[in-house]
């Protein structure tokens, strides 16, 4: 690809030589020559003078060939969507199981150790790859993609261009039960999972049936790897669940909204458009839109956290012992 192509494909202004050709991709920390590097600091340019590349940046350089566009990390996804596309295989294996009156559109791949469950539809294009369970009754749209060993209970809808990664689980019973003095009685979950269009599930992710409604998961919304999002949670379009955030039974998000790694929210909370929630921390109450939140303490030296939790643990005595003052001292 010639840089000058490289620039109309990123919609960027182009300086230098726009006949050089390059023939892959590489970083500035590992550079190879005839390539094309995303340069974000200015620093990592002086690094690759003497090197025979072309560069990408969001500001004007010294450097003799390079394009320069308005947003670094997005031109960085059009190339890579551009040049790098998954290339999927079709058919059915014969080594899939697929019980009857399974619906399979043009283009589909079922490959080997599959089980596909009766009436299950797959929409054209979709992908599964081996050793995936498709329950009874599953609708998966079209161009969707499972990847190998992924399992989808019965039930389940799956929108259009949908990514679920290995080892995910879509639609196992939640977490609910009746506690009494009859014991642990389960309650038995007879809703169902729906996950709407363009939604992406990292690996080993779990979203829950609702016990009686559904629980959704909204356009576009990307979930990371080591997910548990519980039963009849509601989220809206266009979230993002960063690794092992943790969602109690029917919470509900609105648009936009950001979790960070290792984040913990209670059953019920309501959370609005546009919140962004930093990594660890709880969120035990409803909150507003359009705010961050946060309250963990960073990580800090062993000994140094050792000191502020005994100050910590004298909070109390110290309160006690400031009412005491207060109420013994002489008034005005």
């Amino acid at each position: 690809m010639k840089l000058r192509e490289l620039s109309e494909l990123l919609q960027g202004e182009l300086y230098g030589d726009g006949d050089f050709e390059f023939v892959g991709l590489s970083t500035p920390e590992n550079p190879k020559e005839r390539t094309v590097i995303f340069c974000q600091k200015v620093e990592e340019v002086e690094s690759l003078k003497d090197l025979h590349v072309a560069l990408v940046v969001a500001q004007e350089v010294n450097f003799p060939r390079y394009v320069k566009v308005n947003n670094l990390r997005l031109a960085l996804a059009r190339f890579l969507q551009h040049n790098y596309r998954e290339i999927h295989p079709s058919g059915i294996s014969e080594k899939a199981y697929i019980e009857e009156g399974v619906l399979v559109g043009e283009g589909v791949y079922v490959g080997p150790f599959v089980y596909v469950g009766k009436g299950v539809v797959l929409e054209e294009g979709v992908k599964v790859y081996p050793f995936c369970y498709v329950g009874e009754g599953v609708r998966i749209g079209r161009g969707s993609v499972l990847f190998s060993g992924v399992h989808i209970y019965p039930g389940c809808v799956i929108g259009e261009g949908v990514r679920i990664h290995s080892g995910s689980v879509i639609g196992a019973d939640g977490f609910g039960y009746y506690v009494g003095p009859e014991g642990i009685v389960k309650l038995n979950h007879i809703g169902k999972v729906v996950i709407e269009d363009l939604v992406e599930i990292g690996a080993n992710a779990c979203v829950d049936r609702a016990l009686i409604d559904q629980t959704r998961i909204g356009k576009n919304t990307k979930i990371d790897n080591l997910v548990h999002i519980a039963h009849n949670c509601q989220l809206g379009e266009d979230n993002l669940l960063a690794g092992q955030v943790g969602l109690s039974g029917s919470v509900k998000t609105g648009r936009g909204v950001v979790l960070a790694g290792q984040v913990g929210v209670a059953d019920h909370v309501r959370i609005g458009d546009g919140v962004v929630v930093s990594a660890k921390a709880g969120v035990s109450k409803n909150l507003q839109g359009g705010k961050v939140y946060g309250g963990t303490i960073p990580a800090m030296e062993w000994s140094k956290w050792k000191r502020l939790y005994a100050y910590l643990l004298r909070v109390p005595e110290l309160f006690k012992e400031i009412r005491h003052e207060n109420k013994n001292s002489p008034q005005p």
